[in-house]
């Protein structure tokens, strides 16, 4: 959205004397340039010899080539002359970039001895600051348009004022794919999914948000991200899940969105199931009692791990299925990562799956301790930068699919995260930060001031989606991200 604002520069006066005569005040409105006629035996400091009438007919000669677009060089003028006439033959700064880091050195247009009373205003409106120590004005834009910021100070007793523009740019433009394409999908969507509003009942809420990309936007693509959240109320099971469609592979987009649909219908016929919940319930009960952690996690990984595989093999089906009917296609057309977390409450506390296959991210964030514990496990392929999706060889095998499996149990937890690597690459940087919790930490303490975790936020699911849209140099890829808190 394009924004402008405009700044009365009349609404604050530094010289703090409101009773001085008009005629000694040294003005450049957003209008005109206009030096105001002044007693000739009280002018201002530095322009002695620059009477200047608004009739024209007294302009110093290098005034009128100041105003005609003009500059002619004068001998032996001081550093106040040379940066009041610099300021004088600018209507803006330098241009800005939205969400990149602005920085322009103001000592550059204003002498130095006027910064002792310099004043600005209209900055905060684009995203900037006044950096009174080093004279700057810093920040980062975070909105398009063209601003006007208002300077003004006092030379020697004589107050100056002045409009400024700031315009706001981007490098970047959204196109939309061409119409009539295979497989459209929204460049955007959001779903959210409140259990327990007001946090009453000691359970969860999720929200999830997915956003098409800055260069696919670019050039014109679509989203290949997709996620799924869902709440099974008949023994409590939380579901969600983020897939990545693989950037090289032409119908990734449906990809994503296909594995999406089979994690909800398989896990609607696992989670739904009395005689899963019932084994899986037994295998803690006994477990509990009887065995330790690396005996109960092994059991349960059996449990879980039969359900993860038939959400693979039943994708790679449909895959090869819709590869049949069009030309030049194979199930590797479609691929995609998958990161896929259940939990549920029970008698002995939250219990928590994690699968992961590919780049991404899933980390579980425990604010009372200050801990996170990372639940996926980094999933590279054959060659750096390379990652894994659900046709890459071996994926279904059920030793795989075991392998790839986490299991927690912990008493409680202030949120689940998934997102892909639109949203991991640019927050964690690094395999190194991805399993520290502190980053872990960091990051949902950031994403709580931008988004109200409340379950009854009636904004939700768009202050998630605007979250998406932060701003890191080199990473813009789609972004996917869900939360359960």
């Amino acid at each position: 959205m394009q924004n402008s604002t405009t700044v009365n520069i009349d609404e604050f006066d530094l010289s703090g004397n409101r009773e001085q005569p008009r005629n000694n005040v040294y003005v450049v409105s957003e209008e005109n340039i206009d030096f105001l006629e002044q007693p000739e035996d009280e002018l201002p400091a530095g322009f002695e010899d620059r009477t200047i009438s608004k009739s024209f007919t007294r302009y110093d000669p290098r005034v009128i080539n100041l105003l005609s677009g003009k500059r002619t060089k004068v001998k032996n003028e001081s550093d106040v002359q040379q940066k009041l006439f610099k300021l004088l033959s600018i209507n803006e700064l330098d241009q800005a970039i939205v969400n990149i880091s602005y920085y322009y050195d103001l000592k550059n247009i204003v002498p130095l001895s006027a910064f002792g009373s310099f004043k600005i205003v209209g900055l905060e409106s684009i995203g900037l600051y006044y950096n009174s120590r080093d004279c700057t004005i810093e920040g980062v834009p975070e909105h398009l348009g063209s601003f006007q910021v208002g300077i003004q100070f006092n030379l020697k007793g004589n107050p100056f004022s002045k409009l400024l523009t700031i315009n706001v740019i981007t490098l970047w433009k959204e196109t939309e794919p061409p119409a009539g394409s295979l497989f459209p999908k929204s460049n955007e969507d959001s779903k959210s999914v409140i259990v327990d509003e007001f946090k009453q009942l000691g359970l969860k809420n999720m929200v999830a948000a997915s956003k098409r990309g800055r260069s696919h936007a670019y050039d014109g693509k679509f989203r290949d991200d997709d996620f799924y959240i869902n709440y099974f109320d008949k023994f409590g099971w939380y579901a969600a899940a983020v897939c990545d469609g693989a950037g090289s592979a032409r119908y990734s987009r449906e990809g994503s969105r296909i594995l999406v649909e089979v994690i909800g219908s398989t896990l609607s016929d696992f989670l739904n199931d009395s005689a899963f919940n019932q084994t899986v319930d037994g295998v803690l009960a006994t477990f509990r009692v009887e065995g330790d952690a690396e005996d109960l996690e092994t059991a349960l990984k059996q449990q879980v791990s039969v359900m993860i595989r038939s959400v693979l093999v039943k994708t790679i089906a449909r895959f090869r299925k819709e590869a049949e009917q069009l030309e030049d296609a194979t199930a590797d057309s479609f691929a995609s990562t998958c990161l896929i977390t259940l939990c549920r409450k029970t008698r002995y506390g939250w219990l928590v799956f994690s699968y992961n296959v590919g780049d991404g991210a899933i980390g579980m964030v425990d604010l009372q301790h200050n801990t996170a514990a990372i639940l996926c496990n980094p999933d590279e392929g054959k060659y750096f930068g390379q990652t894994r999706f659900i046709t890459t060889e071996g994926i279904t095998d059920i030793e795989d699919v075991r392998s790839r499996i986490v299991v927690k149990l912990v008493k409680d937890f202030d949120a689940l995260l998934l997102m892909t690597d639109g949203v991991s690459d640019p927050k964690f940087e690094s395999d190194r930060n991805l399993n520290d919790s502190r980053c872990w930490v960091k990051f949902f303490n950031t994403l709580r001031e931008q988004v109200e975790l409340f379950g009854c936020n009636d904004e939700l699911e768009k202050q998630l989606l605007d979250y998406l849209d932060f701003w890191s140099i080199g990473n813009h890829d789609d972004r996917t991200v869900v939360v359960i808190f």
